[in-house]
Order: structure tokens, then C-alpha cells, then sequence
């Protein structure tokens, strides 16, 4: 897979010539694509030399550097952290608990979890020593304050709340000031009670808006035999994917649904893969890397949606193209699906999200609008409360080296108990394969 990749980003690497604006140009895109290439084969040492040519070209054309500066700063002191014999511990004073006021000149992070019963915000202090291996503090009758020494080297903050908890950090002259702003939580959910109170009263009856559904062209297929599809049975093997209602699994039922995909678009006279045929892992990167070496016209990975407990049985189908998005929806579904990839922040994705082909994302885009459009119109024949999801972009991984038009489908909620039984029926997986496969057949007329 890194051969891959290094065909597609892999280049000389130039120092930033700062006496020719032109060059100075080209560098800073080369070692753009050296940074990309570095995040994705995992090169700590080559993603810091990139960074560092990035800001030196960047700061003489003018460009903004701040977010390299970051990264580059996040990636030094990982090295510095790990220097254990350079970095002396300090025992921590705590001044006050409510806002919680600590001094210590160290680094901290801050991690948000959740279980059955609380809300937790945890942020650890490095190399720091409390001055008690346990203190816990009740700040009101919904938020909890506990500290302790969570090992040598870390003392650990761990806030437990009823409700979401926002805290405000601030740190300045060695002194750590964490405010979990009681009083705004209390105005907030008074408005909100407020707000539940007023939808009790009855608004105007409105039309629920009609999605788009494209009908399918009367229009003879031209020469498909020509056309390669892969289609993608998300997760397998050790790789359960979302586990839904009756503990069923998601890869057993995209495995069923890609099967009965193949065999509607081989029925039109398309040549079909499937990245597996049985219950076994495949990376997230070999899945596009085969689709490429199949010289695919397609690629349409497969799963199924699972929503956090908190969220009330969200149900319908989604489809979504690879390309930057700040939709809160979309994030959360991709981070359910790139679990595998590690180490990509924010910046990382962006900077990878930019250099997609343009022509690719619209062409995704388009194929997905058909696709989608298609399911819904062969599942309402006989289950006319389908939800429509819409198409959407979002930075999923599995999408990321394709070199041809692709989409991920979420072909429903495992945790809907109404979607969960269809899931897994012959005869609803039936019509959902053909929708796709019709989807397929419609934009190959359009667009080919």
C-alpha cells in the first residue's frame, strides 16, 4: 500500500529557494505533497522536515503557516515528552476548585467520554504530583470534581456530570484555570425546557417537501461490458462494524447486500468485484488499492448506520462522496467508520481533502444523487416510509485512494428497530440492491 501512495504523492524533496518567488511556489506544493505522503505511510521524521520547509516557503509567499506551525509544535514536544531524563516533575498547588485553579508550568490534554450514567471530561497533567493521591469535590448536585495521581507521571482531572459539561481552560503564567461555568448550564436548560414547553402547541400543517427522485432512462445501455464496478462489503473478520439491536452485525448484513449488488449489475452486463466474498478483515487501504489495480469505473462501498445511545432512534438511508465537510452529522458518521486510521487530525484530513480531484468529487457526487435517488424509488414500492438521507460529503477514508468516481452507502440503522429487521430480509435487501444497481445504470447513461 505505501508503493501506492508513493506513486500518487511521493516526490523529490527540494529545500524552499527564497530567492525566486516561482520556485519558492513550486516547493511549497512539492513538500505539500511530501507532507501528505507523510501522514499516510506514518513518517514522523519526513512529515517534520516537510513541515518545516512548508512554513519557511509559506512565510515568503505570504501564505498563512499558522496551522503547520501547530502541528509542527504538537510533533516536537511528543519527542520532548518522551526525553523523560530532560523533563524534571513538580508537585501541582491548587488554589481553588471552583474555578479550578492549579499552578504548574506542564502540558495537559483533555479527552470528552461518556458511560450509562455520566458525562466525563478528563484532562491529564504530565509529569505533575498532587499534594493528595485523592481528592474529590462536589461542585453541585450534577457535577462532580475528582483528582488524583493516575500514575508517576500524570495527574489526573476528571470532571463526572448529569448533562453535557463545556469547560473553559486557560492557561497563563504557570497557573491552569479550568471553569466548568455552572451558571450558563442552568440558563441553558431553562431554555430548553422553555423550548420543549412550546412545541407542545400545534404549528400549521406544512407539506413534507418531496425528495428528489430521478426516473430511470428509457435510454438503451451503450457497451457496459466495458465498465468495471467494485463493490466493497464494509468491515469483516475481526472487524464486527456496528453491532445493532439483537447483537446483529453490520458485516454480515453488507456482505449479503453487496452479493445480491453484484448479481443485479452483472444482469445489465457489468464486469463486478467484490473487495471480499466471505466474513474476513481487509484494511481499509487494500479496498481501494484493489479497485485501483481492477482499473474500476465505480467503487461503492457498503455499510450500515449505528447511532449513539443518547441520539432517539435517527433512521434512513445516506449516501456520501469524499470530499471536506464541517456538516456535524457527517463527522460523526465518518468517525465511526475510520476507526482504523489513526493519527489524522483535523489539519491532516483537510490538507489531503484539498489536493482530491475536483472532476472526481463531482462525478462521486453525481453518481451518489443517482444511486440515492434509485434506492429510494425501488424500496418505496413496497416500504413507502423510507426515509430520505440525503447525499452528503465527508472524509471517509476507505474512499481516499480511489482513482475513479466513488461513494459510501449507509444502507440504514442497525439500531432502529424497524431498519434493524429489514436489514437483514432477503426480500428488503433485494430491492435495495436493485435501487443501487439501477442508480449505476442511470448515471453510466448520463454521464458516459
Amino acid at each position: 500500500m505505501k508503493k501506492l501512495f508513493f506513486l500518487f504523492f511521493a516526490v523529490f524533496l527540494f529545500a524552499c529557494n527564497t530567492k525566486n518567488y516561482n520556485t519558492a511556489y513550486q516547493d511549497y506544493y512539492k513538500n505539500q505533497r511530501i507532507y501528505i505522503n507523510s501522514i499516510l505511510s506514518d513518517n514522523k521524521s519526513q512529515e517534520i522536515s516537510a513541515l518545516k520547509e512548508l512554513i519557511k516557503c509559506g512565510k515568503y509567499l505570504n501564505f498563512n503557516v499558522n496551522d503547520y506551525k501547530q502541528k509542527l509544535l504538537q510533533l516536537t514536544h511528543k519527542k520532548q515528552l518522551t526525553q523523560k531524563k530532560q523533563i524534571q516533575k513538580e508537585y501541582i498547588k491548587i488554589i481553588s476548585f471552583n474555578p479550578l485553579k492549579i499552578k504548574t508550568s506542564h502540558p495537559y490534554k483533555l479527552y470528552n467520554l461518556k458511560n450509562k450514567k455520566h458525562y466525563i471530561t478528563l484532562i491529564n497533567l504530565y509529569y505533575a504530583i498532587t499534594p493528595k493521591p485523592f481528592i474529590e469535590k462536589r461542585l453541585n448536585n450534577k457535577i462532580t470534581l475528582k483528582i488524583a495521581q493516575y500514575n508517576k507521571n500524570i495527574t489526573r482531572i476528571v470532571y463526572y456530570s448529569k448533562t453535557p459539561l463545556k469547560l473553559s481552560i486557560k492557561k497563563s503564567n504557570n497557573l491552569l484555570i479550568i471553569n466548568p461555568n455552572l451558571k450558563q448550564n442552568k440558563t441553558k436548560q431553562k431554555k430548553q425546557h422553555t423550548i420543549k414547553s412550546k412545541k407542545t402547541t400545534p404549528k400549521k400543517s406544512q407539506k413534507p417537501k418531496k425528495a428528489y427522485i430521478p426516473a430511470i432512462p428509457k435510454i438503451p445501455l451503450i457497451s457496459s461490458s466495458q465498465k468495471i464496478i467494485v463493490i466493497d462489503p464494509g468491515h469483516g473478520g475481526k472487524d464486527t462494524g456496528g453491532i445493532g439491536i439483537g447483537r446483529k452485525l453490520e458485516k454480515t448484513a453488507v456482505l449479503e447486500i453487496a452479493k445480491k449488488v453484484k448479481y443485479y449489475l452483472q444482469k445489465e452486463g457489468y464486469k463486478v468485484f467484490l473487495t471480499r466474498n466471505g466474513d474476513y478483515f481487509i484494511s481499509l487501504q487494500n479496498r481501494t488499492h484493489f479497485a485501483n489495480i481492477k482499473k474500476a469505473s465505480l467503487f461503492i462501498s457498503i455499510h450500515c448506520n449505528i447511532a449513539p445511545k443518547h441520539i432517539h432512534s435517527p433512521h434512513g438511508i445516506e449516501t456520501y462522496f469524499l470530499s471536506p465537510t464541517r456538516s456535524k452529522r457527517a463527522i460523526r458518521v465518518a468517525k465511526i467508520e475510520n476507526k482504523e486510521v489513526k493519527g489524522l487530525n483535523y489539519l491532516d484530513q483537510s490538507v489531503i481533502l484539498n489536493f482530491l480531484n475536483k472532476d472526481r468529487i463531482i462525478a462521486s457526487n453525481k453518481l451518489g444523487i443517482d444511486v440515492q435517488g434509485h434506492i429510494l424509488l425501488d424500496l418505496r414500492k413496497h416500504y413507502g416510509d423510507v426515509k430520505d438521507g440525503g447525499v452528503r460529503p465527508a472524509p471517509f477514508w476507505v474512499l481516499v485512494g480511489t482513482q475513479m468516481p466513488a461513494i459510501l452507502i449507509e444502507t440504514g440503522y442497525l439500531t432502529n428497530p424497524t431498519e434493524a429487521k429489514r436489514l437483514f430480509n432477503p426480500l428488503y435487501q433485494e430491492d435495495l440492491a436493485k435501487g443501487i444497481a439501477n442508480g449505476v445504470k442511470a448515471y453510466f447513461i448520463k454521464n458516459h
